[in-house]
């Protein structure tokens, strides 16, 4: 099979974000009870209980899969790949996203002039709580029941049951739960 040249391809993501913008329309005009069977469809996995706000936007949503319980706060951005069929975005149970949180699970070689696309999958542990502004990027692992603090950029795996805050993210300290070592 031959390569598909930059034109058809730049015709057919066009024509990709076109549909895409209209269903993102229609989105924001459903009220709740009918967005979340039609997120059900779109998203790889939407578990019961979870609530997505409006103003969200998800590319490449069949590569997206959240959990249980969770909750996408208004203005969140899920960035998947096209380009590599193995990267995926994970959001654990009972999450918590604030605000405008965008997770990425796909960029771009900057040690190439042509700037070639790679990716790496994003996996949000269960029980974790990321702050309004936060930005994740590709090949992240948050663990289960960690934080990340508002406006953070999280570049690397934080561990479980930690507070990371900053650019980029650093570990703070370990989190404490009343009645509950989770350690």
């Amino acid at each position: 099979m031959s390569p598909m040249s930059p034109t058809l391809k730049r015709l057919l993501f066009g024509a990709y974000a076109y549909a895409e913008n209209l269903l993102r329309l229609l989105l924001e005009l459903l009220p709740p009870l009918l967005r979340h069977p039609l997120y059900r469809l779109l998203l790889a996995r939407l578990g019961p209980g979870s609530m997505i706000d409006y103003q969200c936007y998800f590319r490449y949503p069949w590569k997206i899969s959240i959990g249980a319980a969770t909750s996408i706060n208004r203005g969140c951005e899920f960035y998947g790949s096209m380009m590599d069929g193995s990267a995926r975005i994970r959001v654990g149970d009972h999450v918590a996203l604030g605000p405008r949180v965008r997770v990425l699970s796909a960029g771009h070689d900057y040690r190439e002039l042509d700037l070639p696309d790679t990716s790496a999958s994003v996996e949000i542990g269960n029980h974790v709580w990321v702050g309004a502004g936060s930005t994740i990027l590709p090949g992240v692992t948050i663990g289960e029941g960690a934080v990340v603090a508002a406006a953070s950029v999280v570049t690397r795996d934080v561990p479980p049951y930690t507070v990371v805050a900053g650019c980029p993210a650093r570990v703070l300290k370990q989190r404490k739960l009343h009645g509950h070592d989770p350690l």
